[in-house]
């Protein structure tokens, strides 16, 4: 063994503590590294599953009126997989609590069956029923931070006019993650 070996491994052995230090924070921060890289994995293969679960739309349009022609021409332009018209409009709710008036949006869902594109999870509740006029799906933050649940009711001003609407289910959306307001 050379000198300058045997001076390196008598000068580590004095400052062993420190050295041993040194590579617990080393072991540390790799390990912090390698957990912060499988939790964002994990978290991006949840994320692309729930929307591939849910048909999260690639593409929005947002049109005044359109015939319903227009979605089969759309339809039949290359790469479209699937189109899905729908109702959506901007309302003022009267929610109890609330000083300000709160706004909401009202989407349309098909008569039968869930949406081809942007499905809900039901988280509780039930789903709506054609038979009952009058219900809707109530996003879960909004109805976390506004204490409602299925079978409360809440009034909106639709076309002019107030309306009771009762609250069927709590769900999630792929489309509305995170919900804010429209400001356009």
């Amino acid at each position: 063994m050379r000198a300058l070996d045997r001076k390196l491994l008598r000068d580590l052995w004095r400052i062993k503590g420190q050295a041993l230090a040194i590579a617990l924070v080393i072991a540390c921060g790799v390990a912090t590294v390698a957990l912060s890289f499988g939790t964002i994995r994990s978290l991006e293969e949840t994320r692309d599953a729930y929307y591939e679960r849910y048909r999260f739309a690639h593409v929005f349009a947002r049109v005044k009126r359109a015939p319903e022609t227009l979605a089969q021409k759309i339809a039949k332009i290359e790469n479209v997989a699937r189109v899905e018209t729908r109702i959506a409009a901007d309302v003022v709710l009267d929610v109890a609590g609330m000083v300000e008036p709160v706004t909401g949006r009202l989407i349309s869902l098909p008569e039968h069956g869930q949406p081809t594109l942007n499905g809900v999870a039901l988280r509780r509740g039930r789903m709506l029923a054609p038979e009952h006029a009058g219900e809707v799906l109530v996003s879960e933050a909004f109805a976390d931070a506004h204490g409602l649940g299925p079978g409360d009711r809440i009034s909106a001003i639709l076309n002019g006019r107030k309306r009771d609407l009762d609250i069927a289910g709590i769900v999630l959306s792929p489309e509305f993650v995170y919900a804010i307001g429209n400001y356009q």
